[in-house]
Order: C-alpha cells, then structure tokens, then sequence
C-alpha cells in the first residue's frame, strides 16, 4: 500500500478526484484503468485509476468524502493498493445470461461492450425490487443490445 497527498480537484461534469502521482501508481503497481482501493482520510474506498493528458486521477464517491469529511479544494491523505476484489456488478447474473444466450446477437452486443458498460446493464437488473420488474428489465437489455 501507498501513501501520498493530493489536492481534492473537480471534475467538469460532477464529483471530485485526485491527482495520483505516476511514481506512486508505478510503485503500488496499479496503471490506467486498474481498479484500486485505499482510504481518504482515513475513510475507506473503491475506485478506478484513470489517466487524462497523462496524469492518473481517481474518482472520489461522494459518500467517501462525506464519511473523510473532506471538500473541493483540501488535501487529503489518500493510500492506494490494487483492488482484486471483483464488483457486484462484474458477475453477469444467470438469468441475464440465460437470456442472452437465447440471442446471439445481443449476447454478441454484450460481449463487445465496455467492462463499464457491462456492470451498468447488470446494475439495472439488481436493481429491480420485483421479480417481475427484473424480468422486464431483462427483456428490454436483451431487445436494446439485440438493435
């Protein structure tokens, strides 16, 4: 695990980041994209490493700031170690896989979206309270990719 400081920075369409020095991502052996886990001020998080222009960021949950007690513009302490843990979001449910499996296409479609885009079809699905919302929302991720 890693530690450094950086400032609480925005970004242009909403939340904050930080600024991960190249040497501290190099040394806690994480690089573009990796997902990553740590703390801000001593709140715990989960996050994806990113790089922009050349310079890592990492996106900071408002629910973290909130618990680091944290705002634009501080420096906050931040560690940082690869995340191996898998998200909720990254196991495609059976019965999404059963129906994408009865379509080829969408299954296609599916197979070719971004890892990102993967979990936010899966995360609307979990997200369905009823069975029968789930279904339906099944039936529509199926149609939408089949397009």
């Amino acid at each position: 695990m890693k530690r450094f400081t950086a400032r609480l920075e925005p970004v242009s369409h909403g939340g904050m980041f930080v600024a991960v020095p190249a040497a501290v991502a190099e040394a806690a052996g994480v690089a573009h994209a990796a997902r990553v886990r740590g703390s801000v001020n001593g709140a715990s998080y989960r996050s994806s490493l990113m790089k922009y222009s050349g310079v890592f960021h990492m996106h900071v949950h408002k629910a973290t700031l909130a618990e680091a007690g944290a705002k634009l513009g501080d420096r906050v302490r931040v560690t940082i170690e690869p995340d191996p843990e898998p998200l909720p979001t990254d196991a495609v449910p059976p019965d999404l896989s059963r129906a994408l499996a009865r379509a080829p296409s969408a299954k296609a479609a599916f197979a070719a979206l971004a890892p990102s885009h993967r979990r936010e079809h899966v995360k609307y699905i979990l997200d369905a309270k009823k069975p029968e919302t789930r279904a339906r929302r099944i039936a529509k991720t199926v149609a939408d990719l089949s397009a």
